[in-house]
């Protein structure tokens, strides 16, 4: 997950709309009382970084790719990936990470179709003849999250802190692909306050705790499968030996009765 951190910063910045977009439709705030400082219009807007732990709720049905490709044609792209199945719209941007590169970076954001599976639709896209010789294949899809009464917020510019309580109860993040609801999650992220207003926010998970246990328990269960093979493969040569040894003592003692005849 941390590889994936670098790359999709730079998504968020290039697709930040929906960062807005997807704060006000999770969001649903009380309407503040008239002594409550809430709308600050002459306020500066200052962006922070934050961090948290968190659980995972529910998929949400979009996600955003990344993928390299040596195709120019960003229109001829959009109009195959609306064409797969279970996609329902695709907003995208082309961009490069230096001028002379000959690759372009596809940025996009897929919405599905309801009952569409994320996985499906995202290797589909993978196997499109534009990326067979991408060198970068990234997916991660929008989940909601459980929101801690506060967090602390850094602003790095003026290295001030800030103790802030969302609004809400649940947000929007980009998580892997992987990612199952309930699981325990680290996000990071940033997000832009005008005084105590939302403009902004993003979230990306860094860190799944609950994948990472359930890797760890695949893994040791192989092991212990891996082992009881080897016992039974050892109790299988135990008894060969022993067939072995047997036919060695019953060849020792006939001389013995022989001699004794004698």
């Amino acid at each position: 997950m941390v590889k994936y951190f670098g790359i999709f910063i730079t998504i968020t910045m290039v697709l930040s709309l929906f960062a807005y977009v997807g704060y006000v439709a999770l969001s649903n705030p009380t309407t503040p009382s008239d002594n409550e400082n809430y709308f600050e219009p002459t306020a500066t807007t200052l962006s922070y970084n934050l961090s948290f732990d968190t659980n995972a709720i529910k998929d949400l049905s979009s996600f955003r790719i990344a993928l390299t490709t040596s195709i120019e044609d960003k229109s001829m792209i959009d109009i195959e990936v609306k064409k797969i199945d279970g996609v329902n719209n695709v907003v995208s941007q082309f961009k490069k990470e230096n001028i002379s590169s000959k690759e372009w970076i596809y940025f996009a954001e897929v919405t599905i179709k309801k009952n569409a599976i994320i996985t499906e639709v995202v290797n589909k896209i993978y196997s499109l003849d534009f990326f067979k010789d991408s060198t970068e294949k990234i997916a991660m899809k929008h989940m909601t999250i459980s929101v801690p009464k506060s967090v602390i917020l850094h602003n790095p510019d003026l290295n001030i802190d800030r103790n802030y309580s969302f609004p809400t109860s649940v947000l929007s993040t980009l998580t892997s692909i992987e990612t199952l609801p309930g699981d325990e999650l680290v996000v990071e992220g940033v997000v832009s306050l005008q005084g105590s207003v939302i403009n902004s926010i993003e979230l990306v998970e860094v860190e799944n705790k609950s994948f990472q246990e359930r890797m760890m328990q695949e893994f040791g269960t192989q092991i212990i499968e891996m082992g009881g093979d080897s016992a039974t493969d050892n109790d299988a040569d135990s008894e060969e030996m022993d067939s072995v040894n047997g036919d060695l003592v019953i060849n020792n003692e006939e001389p013995t009765e022989n001699n004794e005849s004698d």
